[in-house]
């Protein structure tokens, strides 16, 4: 347990260091122990600090998957710095936006970033700049540690300096940074000690998201404090995920939506393949239920959906004992809520929704985000006097406290031919599980008088083969009625995604209306 002012990461180095020489992460062909993961943690610390960083520097890490990246994480909050995370998915101009806006003071790169370092760095004024790995662009930030005389756990700065900051998007050149400090890392190592009092030896985590990103930080956090080998992919490919579950006897793997579908799509995802795997757990978007009855055949009983946002961390969470195929509806819930948290479905004023009704979700917990980085207006926009996150999604929850997400407030789409509205989720989910449908996505475009037309996008199984797109139409009148029977439909390959694999409507629509020129 930390106690007020313990630096979390005292208890990673206290569990690492505990494992000695077994294994603590793989990757790849390299197996590193848990003695020398703790030990080079303190030598970077240590080369951190010879830098003359301070307790509240930014430090900034835009890095793809490797051990390095992981340990470094773990480094900089020891000395009390600001954990920036630049993913690598926006473009120079917002990463540019995201660097200058978050006060970095050191700014660490992987070398594959080299080049997109050098724009960015040619734009903003950053103090240090140094490379993971060797790099033309800059000193070797790993070449200038490996000799160094690690600092000693006592060293570890006050655990209230901890803090990290998230990209989660915002408006052309403003984006918004999510701002998480100690309490939210508290609640990791609480979480970690539920799954570590029933660890036992063989626990090997996978973790497949980047580690720049919510779910992979938490997640190896969490694996790291409750015993687990943490297996890391530095970049995702289906087949070599699958194979690495074979080999490495992976028990507990996290994956976002779409990696969920790759999988299941790879020809090597077959029944019986993966006997110690006991818990898969898939997040940042909301899956079809045609999909999960599909990975329940080919994996076991073993799902576990986990939903939240890099706002608020886990709000809730479907076990695999509650994806019950004996009863259809509960693959449509995304759980109830997690220790700690409350939630509340509001209607337009403000005002609780009766059970049943959809409503606006809000929530409150210890990993509620502190604000927005230097952002009061936007902060203040979603986050009120009394901790209440507004989380912008649309829900209902039924007479057992099962959460199940409509829509997002920004997809809802407005016709305008009766009181009621489309939520666009309801109908990706029915499309999803027609034959022929591989994926689709309702968006509402402008109509006439200013209402809203639905328009459906699919992307086919078949890619040569041509949707039965009048069969669809009746369909969905059938099951849906008339509100949800598409104006007009396209097709298309793929669809786009944010960087946290939801499908990016925002985006899909622009194109959509650029094309009607």
């Amino acid at each position: 347990m930390v106690t007020v002012g313990e630096n979390y990461t005292v208890s990673v180095l206290r569990r690492l260091s505990a494992r000695g020489d077994g294994d603590a992460i793989v990757a790849g062909e390299r197996r590193i122990s848990g003695a020398e993961a703790a030990a080079t943690v303190l030598r970077f610390a240590a080369a951190l600090r010879s830098r003359g960083l301070a307790e509240g520097d930014g430090v900034a890490l835009f890095v793809e998957n490797s051990p390095e990246a992981l340990l470094l994480q773990l480094a900089v909050h020891f000395t009390g710095c600001r954990l920036v995370f630049v993913p690598p998915e926006p473009g120079n101009g917002e990463l540019e936006a995201l660097v200058r806006r978050a006060d970095v003071k050191m700014l660490l790169f992987d070398p594959v970033f080299a080049q997109r370092t050098r724009q960015i760095a040619g734009r903003v004024g950053i103090p240090h700049l140094l490379g993971v790995g060797p790099s033309s662009t800059a000193e070797d930030f790993l070449a200038s540690a490996s000799g160094r005389t690690g600092l000693s756990p006592d060293e570890a700065a006050d655990g209230r300096s901890v803090a990290t900051l998230l990209y989660t998007g915002g408006t052309t050149g403003l984006p918004k940074l999510v701002v998480h400090r100690s309490g939210y890392y508290d609640t990791y190592v609480r979480a970690a000690s539920a799954y570590a009092d029933d660890a036992s030896d063989g626990l090997v985590l996978l973790v497949c998201t980047l580690v720049t990103h919510t779910s992979g930080h938490g997640t190896f956090l969490v694996g790291l404090l409750s015993g687990h080998t943490v297996v890391l992919l530095r970049s995702f490919d289906a087949g070599t995920a699958l194979s690495v579950m074979e080999r490495e006897r992976v028990t507990r793997v996290i994956v976002v939506t779409p990696m969920l579908y790759e999988l299941l799509d790879h020809p090597d995802c077959v029944p019986g393949r993966f006997p110690a795997l006991t818990t898969l757990h898939y997040t940042g978007a909301a899956a079809s239920p045609a999909r999960l009855e599909q990975a329940i055949e080919r994996f076991g009983p073993v799902l576990d959906q986990i939903y939240g946002a890099s706002e608020n961390a886990l709000v809730t969470q479907l076990t695999s004992q509650e994806h019950d195929l004996g009863r259809p509806e509960s693959l449509t819930s995304c759980g109830r809520p997690g220790p700690g948290v409350e939630v509340e479905l509001r209607d337009e004023d403000g005002k609780p929704v009766p059970v049943g009704h959809p409503g606006e979700l809000y929530v409150r917990s210890g990993t509620v985000m502190e604000g927005y980085w230097k952002d009061p207006e936007r902060t203040a926009e979603v986050l009120d006097d009394e901790g209440w996150f507004r989380s912008g999604d649309i829900a209902r929850v039924d007479e057992n406290g099962y959460l199940y997400l409509v829509d997002r407030a920004r997809d809802i789409i407005v016709t305008g031919a009766t009181a009621d509205n489309v939520y666009s989720r309801l109908l990706d989910d029915f499309l999803a599980a027609q034959p022929g449908v591989r994926e689709a996505a309702t968006v509402g475009l402008p109509g006439a008088d200013d209402q809203e037309t639905v328009h459906v996008v699919l992307v086919p199984e078949d890619p040569a083969g041509t949707p039965d797109l009048p069969g669809l139409t009746r369909a969905i009148t059938d099951a849906l009625g008339t509100l949800y029977t598409p104006a007009s439909y396209s097709v298309a390959d793929s669809l786009p995604r944010t960087t946290v694999g939801k499908t990016d409507k925002k985006a899909l629509r622009a194109a959509l209306l650029a094309s009607r020129g």
